[in-house]
């Protein structure tokens, strides 16, 4: 490849990453595992803005994980599961293969998680949300 077919495919990769938000883990969590799922309802705090009224908490080892191994708890704000009938922690051994994240027009957002049990099974599961906090070590 020539220099200028280099230059221009890091320039490409670069647009790619640079479009994702900057708390997301745009190298991707393939093989991290997922610990556990948690649903927990919230007291808002009228204080703080905005308003906080639930959270879906994921913890997971990273630390297999291909790229981001520095991911512990990943706390999605004001969620919705969009696949109710899928429950992760159901599921045998998931590890977190792939996922999509898309911004809706209404300033929330749209994470599609791929999961593959200790069986080799997948799943899909998709949560909307409007906030997110990652825990990084």
């Amino acid at each position: 490849m020539s220099k200028k077919g280099i230059e221009a495919a890091v320039k490409k990769l670069e647009e790619y990453y640079a479009q994702f938000p900057d708390w997301y883990w745009k190298y991707g969590l393939h093989d991290a595992v997922i610990l556990s799922v948690s649903e927990l309802q919230l007291a808002p705090d009228y204080k703080e803005k905005p308003l906080k009224y639930n959270c879906l908490e994921i913890e997971l080892n990273s630390k297999n994980a291909l790229y981001e191994r520095n991911i512990k708890t990943i706390r999605l704000y004001n969620y919705k599961i969009k696949t109710p009938d899928i429950d992760i922690n159901s599921i045998d051994k998931p590890w977190w293969i792939s996922d999509t994240i898309e911004k809706l027009g209404n300033g929330r957002y749209l994470l599609e998680i791929k999961i593959e049990s200790a069986k080799g099974s997948r799943k899909n599961f998709v949560v909307e949300f409007e906030i997110p906090e990652i825990e990084r070590k």
